[in-house]
Parts: structure tokens; C-alpha cells; sequence
């Protein structure tokens, strides 16, 4: 009987531990581009992802109750965050980020690009925040890229990059330095991978048809398989990598999900 036991309990952890590897997902929780009517609509971008048995948001959109109100509807807990990840100091990824920092729990991670206000450091003393600058892990499998910087205005921004099983997903919140340029660093710092998907904001909302027919061009030469752009991307712009990359165009917007 202590056999049989040792092993029934043996196959359910291993069993759970294959259920929990096999359903690491991010839901796009704040979006001006709608998919779930249920859910409000408005300027912005933030995704809630679970990996590994960690929840990480990746930015907290423009409206504090926006963002509380579609996390509800969910059914997603903010107080179960473990690290918070701002891509860049804009009102659109940062409105609710004061919200969202005083549901967590004490000792929770929040990392902020190199140049953000750090009044917020006074404010929440109680939680770890680190100012990045560099390819770091941040939890299993979860990496924030270097700072980039975009060479005419100067925005400095970063990314996010979920690694599993050999295979990469890139996050961004708006490419403000250039979206084939940060995949590019990307695919270069990890030269021994496949890269599944590219998705965000791409902030191609005012540039011309043959531009982006160039940069999506860039991105599918550096060997990503999907792409799903959203949020500053623009609709023109959504519809010419809708056009361009056929069945390996991935819809994600407001209240969708991607399993990984």
C-alpha cells in the first residue's frame, strides 16, 4: 500500500507539473482595440501573463479604473502579481500603475526602464524596485531586454521576452525605437532560439504602406514565425501585416488570450 501511494502521488505531481508547463498564457487586459465586448475599451496597453506559477503585468494602461474594471470581469487577481513591468514612462502603459502597486503584496518586484520617476520608490517603499538597464531573467523563463532608444526623439524603451522550450515571444508596449530594430537586438542576444511570436504596439500608426510592408519584411527575415500587432500599431498598418503574413497574422487585442 506505501508502493502504491508513493507512486499515485509520484504521477500526480507529475502530472500537475505537465498541466502547469502546458498552460502558461498572457490576456490582453487593456487595449483600444477591441476583441471581448464585455470588456472596456480605451487608449492604452497592458498584459497580465502566468508562467511558470508566476503573474507578471507588462504595463497598466491609461485609467486606473479601466484596468481594475476589466481585470474583474476577468476573474484575474491583482494582489497575485509578483513583478510588475513598465516598458515606458507614457501615460497610456503607466496610468494605472499606481492602481495596480497598491494591490500587490509586500515585496513584489517592479521594474521600470532606466529613466522613469522614481518618486514612486518613496511612495511604496515597502516593494523592490529596479531601475534596468541590460538582458536580464526576471523569473523562470521571463526576460527584460536592454533599454533602446529611439534615434530621433530619444524615447527610451523596454521589452519584454517569454523563453519556453527553445522558443521566444516578444512583448512590447509601443516599439517607440523601432520594432525590427528591438527584434533584431533581440534575435541576437538570443542567437539559438526560435521565435515564435512578435506582439504590441508597433507605433506604425501614421507611417506609409510601403514602410511597413518593409519592416514586416525585416522581421520575418530575422525568422519569427507570428506576428500580432496591436494597440499604437494603427488599423492601416494592422491590415498590411494582416495581408502580408497571411495564416501566421495572430489577432490579439482587448480580452484575447495566447496559450504558449
Amino acid at each position: 500500500m506505501k508502493r502504491l501511494l508513493i507512486f499515485l502521488f509520484a504521477f500526480l505531481g507529475l502530472f500537475s507539473n505537465s498541466y502547469s508547463q502546458n498552460h502558461d498564457f498572457f490576456t490582453i487586459v487593456y487595449n483600444n482595440v477591441p476583441s471581448d465586448n464585455a470588456l472596456k475599451t480605451d487608449w492604452g496597453f497592458s498584459v497580465w501573463i502566468e508562467k511558470d506559477g508566476k503573474t507578471i503585468l507588462f504595463d497598466t494602461g491609461a485609467r486606473p479604473d479601466i484596468l481594475k474594471d476589466n481585470l474583474a470581469k476577468l476573474a484575474l487577481d491583482p494582489t497575485k502579481i509578483s513583478e510588475v513591468v513598465i516598458s515606458h514612462e507614457h501615460q497610456d502603459h503607466t496610468g494605472g500603475l499606481g492602481f495596480i502597486l497598491k494591490q500587490v503584496n509586500e515585496g513584489t518586484q517592479v521594474f521600470l526602464p532606466n529613466d522613469f520617476n522614481l518618486k514612486l520608490k518613496s511612495d511604496f517603499s515597502e516593494l523592490n524596485f529596479t531601475v534596468n538597464d541590460r538582458y536580464r531573467e526576471i523569473a523562470d523563463g521571463v526576460w527584460l531586454t536592454e533599454i533602446f532608444v529611439n534615434p530621433t526623439n530619444g524615447i527610451k524603451e523596454q521589452a519584454l521576452v517569454l523563453e519556453k522550450d527553445k522558443k521566444l515571444i516578444v512583448i512590447t508596449g509601443c516599439a517607440h525605437p523601432l520594432i525590427n530594430d528591438m527584434c533584431e537586438s533581440i534575435t541576437e542576444h538570443f542567437p539559438d532560439y526560435n521565435y515564435e511570436l512578435v506582439t504590441g504596439g508597433f507605433h506604425l500608426i501614421s507611417t506609409k504602406e510601403e514602410a511597413v510592408i518593409d519592416i514586416s519584411n525585416k522581421i520575418k527575415n530575422l525568422g519569427f514565425a507570428g506576428i500580432a500587432p496591436s494597440h499604437c500599431t494603427g488599423e492601416e498598418s494592422i491590415n498590411v501585416f494582416k495581408k502580408e503574413w497571411g495564416e501566421n497574422f495572430v489577432a490579439l487585442n482587448l480580452g484575447d488570450s495566447y496559450k504558449f
